[in-house]
């Protein structure tokens, strides 16, 4: 059963595409910061030991970086909150026809999770593209780090899924739980 509202949660999202468009501009200017910062880290962490405390410097440009990803996924969580409302009768009609509320939620979560999904993914490839250039181009003195490229593409693609799951759940999940009279009635 959560095949099938799955199924239709990507019926749903390839129909509704545009209104994914700024969460995922906003999850991919964060995942792009956080890629970067990872993978110029070394050379952070090598220029704010010369100021002294760079792991405190080297923590807070981090912090900063998830920071910023994290804002990206709330505008993800006010995209759902909105499609929410705007589904309204849609769900009214779902739980009329009797669907029960877990493939419901499971469609609905399904929009969420590609906007970041994408918006992490394109991120992630033009900040690795930029740190390549940057490093081939010899502009960043202390060098990118491939590694760091690595592990910043995949902390910026977790976070932003895990948070994108989280911030959307309970909207999503009050949407589905509501009797299917009053979305019927109250929907637009």
């Amino acid at each position: 059963m959560i095949g099938n509202g799955l199924s239709y949660g990507w019926l749903a999202a390839r129909r509704r595409i545009s209104e994914m468009v700024l969460p995922a501009v906003t999850t991919a200017t964060g995942a792009y910061l956080v890629v970067l910062v990872f993978g110029m880290s070394d050379g952070i962490r090598t220029q704010s030991a010369a100021l002294g405390h760079a792991d405190e410097i080297s923590r807070a440009v981090v912090l900063i970086a998830v920071t910023v990803l994290l804002v990206g996924v709330a505008e993800v969580a006010v995209a759902t909150t909105r499609t929410v409302a705007h589904r309204t009768r849609e769900l009214g009609v779902l739980g009329a026809n009797g669907i029960p509320r877990a493939p419901v939620v499971a469609a609905l979560l399904v929009e969420p999770v590609i906007a970041a999904l994408a918006g992490a993914l394109i991120g992630a490839l033009l900040a690795v593209l930029t740190g390549v250039v940057l490093a081939a181009a010899g502009v960043v003195g202390t060098g990118v780090s491939t590694v760091g490229l690595a592990v910043g593409a995949g902390v910026a693609v977790a976070v932003s899924i895990v948070a994108a799951l989280a911030t959307s759940v309970v909207p999503t999940w009050k949407a589905a739980s509501r009797p299917p009279i009053r979305s019927l009635t109250e929907g637009s």
